[in-house]
């Protein structure tokens, strides 16, 4: 295995990590929440941000009750929140630079 590839977890290691099946982690797949690298479940391979995001999704699933297609845009919604929060976080001190607050 390549060292770019030394943290990354194969799937049967997410399962155990997530705690989750097989089919659910497919399921999870199949709604582009995460992205393993690879072709195949054999060949798959997990980033530690998507273990991460593979928690939060079964999470969402387990204590809201909502179904994948939900969660996937959920996470879609949370990213882009999370994304405009730091540009306006960046604008804020580019601004605080000529104005006196």
């Amino acid at each position: 295995m390549n060292d770019k590839y030394a943290t990354y977890l194969s799937f049967s290691e997410l399962c155990q990590q997530t705690g989750v099946a097989e089919n659910t982690v497919v399921e999870i797949i199949e709604q582009g929440i995460v992205n393993p690298v690879g072709a195949s479940p054999g060949e798959w391979l997990f980033s530690p941000e998507m273990l991460i995001l593979t928690k939060k999704a079964v999470r969402l699933h387990r204590d809201l009750d909502v179904n994948w297609p939900g969660i996937a845009l959920a996470i879609e919604l949370l990213n882009e929140v999370e994304q405009l929060r730091e540009q306006n976080r960046y604008l804020q001190r580019r601004l605080n630079r000529f104005v006196d607050l």
